[in-house]
């Protein structure tokens, strides 16, 4: 049996500096995606040309989404975990290629086959994984300043001093091929140490675009996600953060005693969207 032909997308020293135990103050809690009413079909079907703005997408495709089986090849890319470690190579398969993992994990001396084919391919790509992450959140735009020309971020969704950045938004009751805790080497989701502090509370807009908005907010329905049917959020708007992740430094808890793997990175830009499948950009900012 070829097993190197069932990988598509398989995803090396353990740190031991030791995170903080919990998080402190200025923490920013984000999840991996915004999940629609409708289906994300629907949504793409009724975007025509008019729709979309003309602002290009510069960015587009070079950030991933937090998602565990992104979050799993980033602790490989970033030297979190060693080849020889085979409980790291088996979950891989656990997250990744469950299909391959239940039919070969029983079945001791096909698994060797299996795991050696996953370690070679580990070793060969972890160059190439992802270490470009996006987490798109959710804005509430205030009232247009002529003065400053822009919106302020209203109703707590500014970010202010901020630090220290929870993302992935995996939820340990979420069921990975059978396993609905705790993954052995992979914690669901990350903590980004940011290399200073950021504040956002301010969008600098040009006011035909910020026009169109407010008369699209004042006469066409809004679509909300689900998450957001109860948020008192007037101008919704959505905030792409684009961030690259430098180097692991371990693991710490969260408030919920989850393990969060720590990493340190930097922003390198917000992107501002009227939708969450990030289609009308409204501005772009990039960040050094």
């Amino acid at each position: 049996m070829k097993i190197l032909t069932l990988f598509v997308l398989i995803l090396a020293f353990s740190l031991p500096i030791q995170a903080q135990d919990y998080l402190k103050r200025n923490d920013f809690t984000a999840g991996s995606d915004i999940t629609l009413g409708l289906e994300d079909e629907n949504i793409k079907s009724e975007l025509s040309d008019n729709d979309i703005t003309i602002v290009k997408d510069k960015h587009k495709d070079a950030y991933v989404h937090p998602t565990l089986e992104n979050i799993s090849r980033l602790y490989w890319k970033k030297n979190a975990l060693e080849l020889t470690n085979d409980a790291a190579i088996d979950n891989f398969l656990l997250i990744n290629e469950c299909d391959i993992y239940e039919k070969f994990y029983n079945d001791d001396f096909e698994w060797i086959r299996v795991r050696k084919a996953a370690r070679d391919l580990i070793k060969e790509g972890r160059d190439n994984f992802a270490h470009k992450f996006k987490v798109v959140v959710p804005i509430d735009l205030g009232r247009y300043d002529e003065l400053r020309k822009g919106f302020p971020l209203i109703n707590k969704t500014a970010f202010n001093g901020l630090r220290r950045v929870e993302i992935g938004g995996n939820s340990y009751r979420e069921d990975i091929c059978g396993n609905d805790g705790v993954i052995e080497n992979y914690p669901r989701n990350l903590i980004l140490i940011l290399n200073k502090p950021f504040t956002f509370d301010f969008i600098e807009l040009d006011e035909h675009v910020a026009q169109a908005l407010i008369v699209r907010h004042k006469y066409q329905e809004i679509e909300r996600p689900r998450e957001l049917q109860n948020k008192d959020f007037n101008r919704l708007a959505y905030a792409r953060m684009r961030i690259t992740f430098s180097e692991y430094q371990g693991a710490t808890k969260g408030r919920d005693s989850f393990p969060l793997g720590v990493m340190f990175g930097k922003l390198d830009g917000i992107d501002i969207f009227e939708d969450p499948l990030e289609a009308r950009l409204l501005a772009s900012f990039d960040y050094r």
